[in-house]
């Protein structure tokens, strides 16, 4: 007689299959959100002219780079060779981004950039980002190892 493991082991192996790994909760959650709002404005809004050939709106895109860093503008897994992390840290005179001193990213938000780089920047595409976003909005359950009253 063939046994069939119990059906809650079945959905655990599920739900660890869909877990966001930590690079693509760090863009659904902080990345995306970063570039809508600090760097699409140049690098992508539709109808809009891409400043400096650097069209952020795919990971294909920001991989191909702009009219003047090329292909290392995003070099997955390497922060201190990617120049997307490194102008948005101001530390290359001239190229800094956002070219406005009022609109430069605080430490916090390069950190989120480079710890995205660092993971191997994923770019998970829009259904697993609503996906990630939403599981995250309802908040995330951890394990304790005591009770919190304890």
């Amino acid at each position: 007689m063939k046994t069939f493991p119990p059906i809650y082991l079945l959905l655990a192996n599920f739900c660890l299959a869909t877990e966001p790994t930590e690079g693509e909760r760090l863009f659904a959650l902080k990345v995306k959100p970063l570039f809508s709002s600090r760097c699409m404005a140049c690098h992508g809004e539709e109808g809009k002219k891409i400043k400096g050939g650097l069209d952020m709106r795919t990971r294909e895109t920001l991989l191909k780079g702009g009219d003047e860093f090329g292909d290392n503008v995003l070099v997955p897994g390497d922060p201190p060779n990617s120049q997307l992390y490194l102008v948005t840290t101001r530390t290359v005179e001239d190229y800094e981004m956002p070219p406005k001193e009022a609109d430069k990213l605080s430490e916090e938000e390069t950190w989120i950039i480079r710890d995205w780089i660092k993971a191997g920047a994923p770019w998970p595409d829009d259904e697993r980002v609503s996906q990630i976003q939403k599981q995250y909005a309802k908040g995330e359950q951890v394990t304790t190892s005591k009770a919190l009253n304890e």
